[in-house]
């Protein structure tokens, strides 16, 4: 999945000549936490809603406040690698620059709504957790298994603290006959959960 296909464009921004009050309203009015800074088009900073609650009463101008040279990341970099880019420099938010030119921004509301879709959550799904049987490659055996029975899996990973373990989220019309697939392998299933959204169908 790629930024240009999670960002938020247009993006609302502010010059550093503006007022820190026009930047405050301006947040309030969109409901936003960042603020990208442009002068002759070009990216030169952004402020944060936490910059404009703090200002110091002497601050006139967003150009007081701003973080210069935020760090950006390009339209077709993947939504993970935001993900990490973000948590490894514990910011919020990151602009989307293509040859110097502001193409939107990402933030960590994005990647979240990013990974709620791609684990199919949102979605009439089930998890599934299952015990495996002894034997090398369960993981593999699991997807072949789901996919002959016309599933579709979303995900699947072993518990950290029983590697026998494998939690799953997948999507079927009869989820029974996933059940007794998987259990016609060789593999204990020992919890259903449907999602929300399946339950509410």
């Amino acid at each position: 999945m790629l930024v240009r296909n999670r960002m938020s464009h247009p993006v609302v921004t502010v010059e550093p000549r503006h007022a820190v009050a026009d930047a405050r309203q301006l947040l309030h009015r969109h409901g936003f936490r960042h603020l990208p800074v442009i002068q002759r088009q070009r990216l030169v900073g952004i402020v944060t809603d936490r910059d404009l609650r703090s200002a110091p009463a002497k601050a006139i101008t967003v150009a007081q406040l701003m973080s210069p040279k935020p760090w950006v990341i390009a339209p077709d970099s993947s939504v993970d690698e935001a993900a990490r880019l973000l948590r490894q420099r514990k910011i919020g938010a990151l602009p989307v620059v293509e040859n110097g030119r502001l193409l939107g921004i990402l933030t960590a509301s994005d990647i979240l709504d990013a990974f709620v879709d791609i684990s199919g959550v949102a979605q009439p799904t089930f998890r599934l957790v299952v015990a495996a049987p002894k034997g090398k490659g369960p993981e593999q055996q699991v997807r072949e298994v789901v996919q002959k029975a016309r599933g579709e899996l979303k995900w699947l990973h072993r518990d950290s603290r029983d590697a026998s373990r494998l939690h799953l989220r997948l999507r079927a019309r009869g989820i029974d006959d996933v059940v007794y697939a998987l259990e016609a392998a060789g593999f204990a299933v020992t919890a259903v959960i449907a999602s929300s959204a399946s339950r509410r169908s």
